[in-house]
């Protein structure tokens, strides 16, 4: 005994014209479609420039913190460090003033980078992505 030799006849009529009206997505779906693709495609091609930059960053100063000395040099050669590590790994727009602060303390050094990066996405609509990174050099 099939399945379709369980329904009643109208219900039969139906499933076997259920094929005929499923053909895939309408011309309006395909768009729909698309545009999301296209919109998140969009918003991520914007977003991975800054997330690239904060790893590289971060990055600079993790291996400083592992470098022996760095907790007894003064804050003017530690900044002037991290701007020269930061331009040789192709940091160029970033500003050191207001976004890098180095706090001395009695174990040691400690430098935060917090900033936000705002992207333009279209007209006066931005992404904005917000960045905070905490290194200590510890006395040795």
């Amino acid at each position: 005994m099939t399945l379709l030799s369980q329904l009643g006849p109208k219900q039969q009529r139906h499933m076997l014209r259920l094929p005929v009206r499923q053909r895939g997505l309408s011309f309006f779906g395909w768009l729909l479609t698309i545009m999301v693709l296209g919109s998140v495609i969009t918003v991520g091609l914007k977003l991975i420039p800054p997330y690239i930059d904060h790893h590289t960053m971060s990055g600079v100063l993790d291996s400083m913190a592992e470098e022996s000395g760095m907790a007894n040099k003064r804050r003017y050669e530690l900044e002037d460090m991290i701007k020269k590590r930061f331009r040789v790994n192709n940091i160029r727009d970033f500003n050191h003033k207001d976004n890098l602060q180095v706090k001395r303390g009695k174990s040691g050094v400690e430098v935060i980078l917090d900033y936000e990066v705002r992207v333009p996405l279209f007209y006066n609509l931005d992404l904005i992505a917000r960045f905070d990174k905490s290194v200590s050099f510890k006395n040795q």
